[in-house]
């Protein structure tokens, strides 16, 4: 008998930016190395959708924009509203895992540079104000462990110079959802999307188009082959 994947669990990410002289920046927090999920990744403030927001809420979306609110207080201290939170994406935690998620991803403006970010030393153990550059380089350089969603977005915001610029041009795009599907693909492990010749057949195969990360000891590698892939490339607008 199939066993059937562990139900996703909602929840919500909020990418916060803020302008500098140096340029564009986003706040990055490193989870504890002990906890049982993404332990040691650095990751944008977020956590799961509690169930009295559920139930008081109107729709899903609802519901993820006020534990987006809470979580960004509970983890680093900042206030944001939910009027400035900006839905960009969806991600979902592959079927195979044990634990799973759907995490609504979220961009806000931090008008204000230099709030203080408070963390509890407990869930999370540092912070980091990063251009988006600076991130992606630290974490090619093994410096830096980043997980997908986070990697995928940092590639993203890498091509806005300001956060006003970042927010207006996610509010128009049409949010992406993506559930990945884990491969070991010519040697390598790889996230694969919808679109790569695998993700849609289930077998392996040199041919046809490729839209995957692909893991190796210098991180990672986002592979989109073109107008052959079905959807639109996750890493620039």
């Amino acid at each position: 008998m199939t066993k059937l994947p562990v139900e996703a669990r909602l929840s919500a990410t909020v990418v916060l930016l803020r302008n500098t002289e140096h340029g564009l920046e986003t706040l990055l927090l490193r989870r504890n190395p002990t906890l049982a999920f993404a332990a040691g990744s650095w990751v944008f403030p977020g956590g799961a959708v509690d169930q009295i927001e559920l139930d008081s809420a109107s729709t899903e979306r609802s519901a993820t924009e006020i534990a987006a609110v809470r979580e960004v207080q509970e983890e680093c201290g900042v206030v944001v509203s939910n009027s400035a939170l900006v839905h960009f994406c969806n991600w979902t935690t592959p079927e195979t895992e044990k634990k799973r998620f759907t995490t609504w991803f979220f961009v806000a403006h931090v008008k204000h540079p230099d709030v203080e970010i408070i963390i509890d030393n407990g869930e999370i153990h540092e912070y980091q104000w990063l251009r988006p550059e600076q991130a992606l380089a630290l974490h090619g350089q093994d410096e830096l462990r980043l997980m997908p969603p986070a990697f995928l977005s940092l590639m993203l915001i890498s091509h806005y110079q300001t956060a006003e610029e970042a927010c207006l041009s996610l509010a128009q795009r049409e949010p992406f959802s993506v559930t990945p599907k884990l491969s070991k693909a010519s040697g390598q492990m790889a996230a694969l999307y919808p679109g790569d010749a695998e993700y849609e057949t289930g077998q392996l195969s040199p041919d046809g188009p490729q839209h995957r990360t692909v893991f190796s000891d210098q991180g990672m590698k986002y592979i989109h082959s073109g107008a052959d892939v079905s959807e639109p490339p996750m890493d620039r607008p």
